[in-house]
């Protein structure tokens, strides 16, 4: 994409953010906003935390199977470039740790960049598919929704279902001309998990499960300042957080998952403090772990250091020593000389 374009793009998605916010928070009681927060349990808070890394671990699972058999990479180095690239990304903007990831399998691993790109982009259809089935029974299961948002199910459902049906058509393609070296084609016969039934289903339960973890932490989360829902609209708050993340903007997606969660529970009849609340929270609870634990393993990775020295070499030259001959002897010994004892 022209550089220029993307700028253009990522201020119009950051002043929708803005705008959003300004929404929810223009008439807010900050003071109730304090209490809540003040208030919320600590063990759900840590609860989420972990389920945040269970979630962690089975993206690396998936990215296991999409890899295999071409390129196999144990699990707990996958698991280790997870927690680096969703910490990059917290730290830097436009979701930079994906770029992080594509570079660290290339260097460490041998795996080709454009096989990486494209099991990135598999994996984010996999999961948008995995997540639509999920949430799928969300406008049966609270009939008191408005009609617009069944139609955004609908909508994101079939915006799926069809790039999953044009991604199937092309990499059937490409395999019978897996001699190509063109970029395009091995984007695509990258992503030959697409037309392995076992390993996809495999991948798809993996991730279903992933969304699982991560709706036991909006509902801990929801436990945690007192909200009480059923799961139908842990569900819905789940779908809502990120659909608003889903196109990069600020670092971290600050802004961006709070309108998400606001919206919801707005929806829900949650008031903007309690939902501000959570939003806030069930936020820190992601980031702020998974920050400190890439900085832990991944220090240098992390920080975009890794193809710089450790530190630098000096090589110190010391100055030639000037080699002291004996003097010379005042009657040297003519060379065919023998030497007799006394």
């Amino acid at each position: 994409m022209n550089r220029r374009l993307s700028i253009i793009i990522r201020v119009v998605v950051i002043a929708a953010i803005a705008a959003g916010l300004w929404w929810f928070i223009r008439a807010m009681d900050f003071a109730a906003l304090g209490r809540a927060l003040r208030a919320a349990k600590l063990w759900p808070l840590a609860l989420a935390a972990l389920l945040n890394f269970a979630c962690l671990w089975g993206k690396a699972v998936c990215w296991r199977l999409m890899l295999g058999p071409r390129h196999k990479v144990a699990v707990t180095r996958l698991f280790r470039y997870t927690i680096a690239t969703f910490a990059a990304s917290a730290i830097a903007p436009a979701r930079a740790g994906e770029v992080l990831r594509v570079w660290t399998l290339k260097r460490r691993d041998g795996v080709p960049a454009a096989d990486t790109a494209a099991v990135a982009v598999a994996e984010k259809l996999l999961d948008g598919i995995s997540m639509l089935i999920l949430v799928a029974p969300v406008p049966w299961l609270l009939p008191g929704l408005p009609s617009w948002v069944a139609t955004a199910f609908g909508v994101c459902a079939a915006v799926a279902i069809v790039a999953f049906l044009a991604l199937f058509i092309a990499v059937g393609r490409v395999d019978a001309t897996t001699s190509s070296h063109s970029v395009v084609r091995r984007f695509l016969a990258g992503m030959h998990v697409l037309r392995s039934p076992k390993r996809l289903a495999v991948a798809l339960g993996v991730l279903i499960l992933v969304w699982a973890a991560d709706l036991g932490e909006v509902m801990a989360v929801l436990y945690a300042v007192d909200i009480h829902l059923p799961l139908a609209a842990g569900l819905l708050i789940l779908f809502s957080l990120n659909l608003t993340i889903i196109l990069p903007s600020t670092p971290a997606q600050v802004g961006a998952l709070e309108v998400g969660a606001l919206a919801a529970l707005g929806l829900l009849h949650v008031g903007h403090e309690a939902g501000l609340a959570f939003a806030l929270l069930y936020h820190a609870a992601q980031v702020i772990p998974l920050i400190a634990a890439g900085l832990m393993f991944e220090l240098r990775l992390v920080l975009g250091r890794e193809d710089e020295p450790l530190a630098p070499t000096v090589a110190v030259v010391e100055p030639p020593t000037a080699r002291v001959l004996p003097p010379p002897s005042s009657d040297p010994a003519p060379a065919n000389a023998t030497h007799t004892p006394p």
